[in-house]
């Protein structure tokens, strides 16, 4: 019972993933179908002989590159199983009625021997440039950048040497350690000084050079044992790599709902000679986003708008109305207080009729009033396009 209760959790689980079938012959998704928006995704399709590692770039349509990527993916063989297809879970919800690119990159895990000639070519890149910007010259020692743009152009050399490459065990580059900016530091120290020119201070002059000459061979120990170091678990290589250009959501539904209510209307006066009106009322209600994955406020949300069924009288005995349909007519919003119960905060367009005395002439004042109230929704859908 334990084991079918664990599968059950286990099912239920993966059922919350909308499955997306990539076909990498014909690179698109679900047979050409538009992917579902607002739901965490399982992408799966076939494992290409040899990749261990597969990752999936989200990226919005038009992106310029890497750097507007919205979710990155990754799937590792672990078990070197030779898995025939792969399940990949994409926790990126993406938007309805929206268009993005996909990138998907498949990675074979390279020989030894081709993994130890990157990682001496790496070193060797990295040898080449210190020795071409830290130079030992006669008198003086010459470093051609200061200590933090040397760090940026090294580590610019390995990223650049392993863009592309993956590690099994996600041990990629990042940066080189605190040692290797300290020695640099100490090297560009002793640059900003002359060594002396007085006759009697060649042998110090020598021993200065020597001191300088061991701490760039010293310099490239520590670099080399630190590439060593990264490259000694396996890495594989990019062998195949997919775009997936301006590729379709569903269109989702729009909303609005029919609104019905009960509200005050402020007319006059202040808080201790207060009039007031108040009246049911009845409107349309059309959400601020009907996006599961909009900011709560938003969901919530409503623009309200509608008339009251009865007129108002003022504390003179005047009728205060509307101004369209002869009944007064609300503009505002509503928010969720419980699932069938919406707080409305809007503003009432208003005429007030009043006689003007000894005459049969009626005086019309038309003006907007602040009104609150409560209501309950029912919620209606229709299809629109984008």
């Amino acid at each position: 019972m334990a084991l079918v209760a664990t599968l059950g959790v286990v099912c239920l689980a993966y059922g919350q993933y909308m499955t997306i079938n990539y076909d990498l012959d014909k690179n698109y998704f679900n047979e050409g179908q538009p992917l579902p928006p607002e739901k965490p995704l399982m992408f799966t399709g076939l494992v290409p002989q040899g990749v261990d590692i597969i990752e999936i770039s989200i990226l919005p349509a038009k992106a310029k590159g890497d750097k507007d990527r919205l979710y990155l993916a990754s799937w590792k063989d672990f078990d070197n199983k030779a898995n025939t297809n792969y399940s990949l879970a994409v926790n990126y919800r993406l938007k309805a009625s929206n268009q993005y690119d996909f990138r998907l990159d498949f990675f074979q895990e390279i020989d030894p021997a081709v993994q130890k000639q990157l990682t001496e070519q790496i070193i060797d890149q990295v040898t080449a440039y210190l020795d071409a910007n830290i130079q030992v010259k006669g008198k003086s020692v010459s470093i051609s950048r200061n200590e933090k743009k040397m760090v940026a152009d090294l580590e610019e050399i390995i990223t650049t040497a392993l863009r592309d490459y993956r590690n099994q065990n996600d041990l990629g580059f990042s940066s080189l350690s605190g040692t290797v900016r300290q020695k640099l530091a100490n090297l560009e120290a002793i640059a900003f000084g002359k060594l002396s020119k007085d006759s009697t201070a060649q042998m110090e002059q020598a021993q200065r050079q020597n001191v300088v000459t061991e701490k760039i061979i010293d310099l490239k120990n520590v670099i080399r044992i630190e590439v060593s170091e990264l490259m000694s678990t396996p890495w594989s290589k990019l062998s195949i790599s997919r775009f997936v250009d301006d590729y379709e959501t569903e269109q989702k539904k729009g909303t609005f709902s029919l609104s019905l209510g009960y509200g005050g209307v402020y007319l006059d006066g202040k808080l201790d000679n207060l009039s007031y009106g108040s009246s049911p009322y009845a409107g349309l209600a059309f959400p601020l986003s009907n996006s599961t994955i909009a900011p709560k406020f938003l969901r919530n949300s409503s623009v309200v708008m509608g008339v009251f069924f009865n007129d108002f009288e003022d504390q003179n005995g005047n009728t205060v109305s509307g101004m369209i349909f002869d009944k007064p007519v609300y503009l505002g919003l509503d928010y969720k207080l419980f699932e069938f119960i919406r707080f409305n905060v809007g503003a009432v367009a208003l005429e007030k009729s009043s006689a003007i005395s000894g005459s049969d002439i009626v005086n019309k004042e038309t003006f907007i009033r602040p009104f609150v109230g409560l209501s309950a929704r029912i919620d209606l859908s229709v299809g629109l396009g984008k």
